[in-house]
């Protein structure tokens, strides 16, 4: 039956199967063709889903995520933590998890929509903006989960943010021996996340989504319905996930974005409509450089993983990440400092 289950080859490779081995990339697929047979599913139904810490399948009214790395417990870690979040969150009931050959899997009911990444460049001005107020809205019902057990499930440290001052100062020096930075960029960034790391203790731990973006939200009739994937969930200051919703309406924009906006009116709608948003839970002390700090944290980590898959066919310098991570090292805020002047 699992030699059967070919969802890749009937509905096309994902972007991210580019950066796989084949060889992974089958084994995954046969592991998730067995899962889905064992709960019943006619696995010639299944279709291809994005993902690209996973690989994804929807099928008789499921969806099965499985990790493409084996030994890592993210997903099962997730598959805990979700039974703690509120309805508010919309996230669908978990299935069945376990591990096959080493792979973590989670199954979930499939739940409508369509990705709210997959939705933007069809979403007028006033649409966009009210889809990510919304998502702020379930990002905020999982800022409020407390308790000793969310704790033990959530990730110890996200991924995307180096964990210590000497991790991130080696990933600012690698750039610099690049050319990705000047040595004058280097000393601000070094500069801010002095700031930041000063400012950390001080900020109260929540449970963050850690991946807070249109990718792991769902859009369905004209409403964000769900916030998925919380596989790298992780307690710490609420300006982690408030970078990332702030970098999305104020970082460097798309130059794929198809939406007209010929005087900025709309971008400008959308940023203050998510200002006055976030802006309630940045009151504590030393946000603002803690959301500084999270922003230059974050596209270091996107620059070097980018710089990864480099053919060095195109400019670097175009890419989104590295504009955001120059803005950001000029000293002045960079994209956010229309917020970060509205800060205490």
């Amino acid at each position: 039956m699992t030699r059967q289950f070919q969802p890749a080859l009937a509905s096309g490779t994902r972007p991210a199967d580019e950066h796989r081995h084949p060889a992974a990339v089958a084994r995954v697929t046969a592991i998730a063709g067995a899962i889905l047979v064992r709960h019943g599913v006619d696995v010639r139904t299944a279709r291809r889903a994005g993902g690209w810490s996973n690989m994804i399948w929807l099928a008789g009214g499921l969806a099965i995520r499985v990790a493409v790395a084996p030994g890592t417990e993210d997903l099962l870690r997730e598959a805990r933590l979700v039974a703690l979040l509120p309805p508010a969150v919309g996230y669908p009931q978990v299935v069945d998890s376990g591990v096959a050959e080493g792979h973590a899997w989670v199954l979930v009911w499939e739940a409508p929509g369509t990705s709210l990444a997959a939705a933007w460049a069809g979403l007028g001005w006033d649409e966009r903006a009210r889809a990510m107020l919304e998502l702020w809205e379930k990002a905020e019902a999982v800022h409020a989960v407390g308790g000793a057990e969310v704790g033990r499930h959530a990730r110890p440290e996200s991924p995307f943010y180096a964990g210590s001052r000497p991790a991130a100062d080696a990933q600012i020096r690698q750039l610099e021996e690049r050319t990705v930075l000047a040595p004058a960029q280097s000393a601000v960034l070094r500069a801010t996340l002095d700031r930041f790391w000063g400012a950390l203790p001080a900020g109260r731990p929540v449970l963050n989504h850690g991946d807070l973006g249109t990718a792991n939200a769902l859009w369905y009739r004209g409403h964000v319905s769900c916030l998925l994937d919380f596989e790298f969930a992780v307690l710490a200051p609420v300006e982690l996930d408030a970078n990332e919703l702030l970098g999305a309406v104020y970082g460097p924009r798309e130059r794929s974005d198809p939406l007209p906006d010929p005087d900025g009116t709309g971008r400008r709608l959308l940023q203050d409509a998510v200002t006055r948003a976030v802006l309630p839970a940045l009151r504590e002390p030393g946000a603002a450089d803690r959301l500084l700090g999270y922003a230059a944290l974050l596209q270091l980590w996107s620059m070097h993983h980018d710089l990864a898959h480099w053919d060095g066919r195109d400019d670097f310098t175009t890419w989104q990440p590295c504009r955001a991570l120059t803005a950001l090292a000029a000293g002045d805020g960079g994209y956010l400092a229309p917020v970060l002047s509205r800060l205490p």
